[in-house]
């Protein structure tokens, strides 16, 4: 879904997937698996594609501040913290990481760490702060959104209604 997207696209995109984070997370849910496998497109009208988030197999709710469990996902763009083994309280901010790398995802229209073994993605994202690399073309709000959002940090990570709102600005 995400490759040949044009500029326009994209940020309709980016900006239907904030705002439906948005909404998972004011009900206190947390997807786990957030990628462009996992978005919905109508296509009728190319100029204004309609995009719902899908695939809530591993959502769930969050207690409190946190959800409780071991890792789940697809490895490629799941958060640090849901690999450290004595991490098994993690926030919704783990969506916001795999926010980062579906906006990369749009950017590049590749997958992220094709070319390498899921330990090796593993051990460099959580040991190395292992990143796709955004190209130097990128807009430089949409790179900074990215780094944001993959901030080793969750608590340095933005929230789904400071991403919507400022996506709204631009």
């Amino acid at each position: 879904m995400c490759r040949h997207l044009d500029q326009h696209q994209k940020h309709q995109i980016a900006q239907q997937v904030a705002a439906a984070m948005e909404y998972l997370h004011s009900k206190n849910v947390v997807h786990f698996d957030l990628k462009c496998d996992n978005l919905l497109v109508d296509w009728k009208d190319p100029r204004h594609p309609i995009c719902k988030v899908g695939d809530v197999g591993l959502s769930e709710i969050k207690r409190k501040n946190l959800v409780s469990g071991g890792p789940r996902g697809t490895i490629p763009w799941m958060a640090p913290e849901l690999f450290h083994g004595s991490s098994n309280k993690v926030s919704e901010k783990v969506d916001v990481y795999s926010y980062g790398i579906v906006l990369w995802e749009m950017l590049t229209g590749e997958e992220p760490y094709a070319n390498m073994h899921y330990g090796a993605i593993v051990d460099g994202v959580v040991n190395y702060n292992l990143r796709p690399t955004i190209p130097s073309d990128c807009d430089p709000e949409w790179s900074r959104l990215i780094a944001l959002c993959w901030a080793p940090n969750p608590a340095a990570r933005p929230s789904f209604t400071e991403i919507a709102a400022q996506s709204k600005k631009a």
